[in-house]
């Protein structure tokens, strides 16, 4: 099996070339998989969403797990 790659800057015109290239017999359209993240960029993400805290010491930590 032979795969193209098109780039497309107009989005406007993606439904009319999916109907017209599922016309054509023999091909189909591959759906793009959606890229996993990472821990790191997890991790990230919570930090750009404002999900961390930080404490002074191990103390303050385990104080405020009640431990």
């Amino acid at each position: 099996m032979t795969q193209l790659t098109i780039n497309i800057e107009d989005k406007s015109i993606l439904p009319h070339l999916k109907k017209i290239l599922n016309a054509i017999e023999g091909v189909s359209i591959a759906k793009p998989e959606k890229k996993r993240k990472c821990g790191l960029d997890e991790a990230y993400e919570d930090v750009r969403a404002g999900r961390i805290s930080h404490y002074e010491s191990a103390e303050d930590l385990f104080k405020a797990f009640g431990i």
